[in-house]
């Protein structure tokens, strides 16, 4: 399948190692830890040039090490070995691990975030862009990646760095966006005007979510190559516009509902 530019800079690439997208100059301007502010974990955020790029060393290489393992569990120590810095180097950016796993996962949603406006913002039509959409969000769940591991590890295994990610974080924005998206495929005739847009959304984000951890082996995940990925990405797409039911299907139901959902299973 073929990635998005910010998910490549996300993934593995030929060097085998992992790249972080240089998005600093987007997140200052929309507000985030940027040049002359003081960062929630308690220390100076990016005043220069050089700073800037010692910040993004040391979060590609947690970033590494996360991927790598499978899980946050690594030591401040590792990093500063692996970035050739001294762990009071790491400490004048980030306050302990807990910051650094949370700056991490952070950035995976921005890129996410980024990804999907840019995706609304240059999609001809609702269906072009919730294609994207979706194309999207099969990249950035790839298995073992940032935003993946942020969504799995329980809070406490991630020394409260991932505590209601998933509930209060940016990724609500996702399906904010995703659910506009809906609602404009409406006024384009090509979704039912009665479907809750909200739920729809949902469903076709969590779709990837849940499968990428239950799907059996070489069944194809977001993440595999060789084009699985893209039929995932058209087997979530067809299962939202058209469903899994048959006329017949959708009459029983309609019946066995006694009417009530008779509008939406038809």
């Amino acid at each position: 399948m073929h990635a998005c530019p910010i998910f490549l800079n996300m993934s593995q690439k030929n060097d085998g190692m992992l790249h972080l997208p240089q998005t600093e100059g987007r997140r200052m301007a929309a507000g985030h830890e940027g040049a002359g502010t003081r960062p929630a974990n308690g220390r100076q955020g990016a005043r220069t040039p050089k700073s800037a790029a010692t910040r993004e060393k040391i979060m590609r290489a947690a970033a590494e090490l996360m991927v790598e393992r499978g899980d946050v569990e690594f030591q401040m120590g590792e990093v500063s070995a692996r970035c050739g810095l001294s762990k009071g180097s790491l400490y004048y950016y980030f306050a302990d691990r807990s910051a650094l796993v949370r700056a991490v996962f952070d950035r995976s949603v921005d890129d996410l975030v980024g990804e999907v406006e840019a995706v609304v913002a240059s999609a001809p039509s609702a269906a072009a862009s919730i294609l994207g959409l979706v194309r999207a969000l099969a990249d950035a769940v790839r298995p073992g990646g940032p935003l993946m591991l942020a969504m799995v590890n329980r809070p406490e295994r991630a020394a409260g760095a991932a505590a209601g990610l998933v509930e209060e974080s940016r990724l609500s924005r996702v399906v904010d966006i995703l659910t506009a998206q809906v609602e404009r495929a409406k006024g384009e005739g090509l979704v039912r005007p009665e479907i809750n847009g909200r739920l729809a959304a949902a469903a076709v984000a969590g779709a990837f979510l849940v499968f990428e951890h239950v799907a059996p082996a070489g069944a194809g995940g977001a993440g595999d190559g060789g084009g699985a990925g893209e039929v995932l990405v058209r087997e979530v797409v067809d299962l939202a516009f058209a469903g899994m039911g048959t006329e017949r299907g959708r009459a029983l139901l309609s019946e066995a509902l006694g009417g009530a959902g008779a509008g939406q299973a038809s």
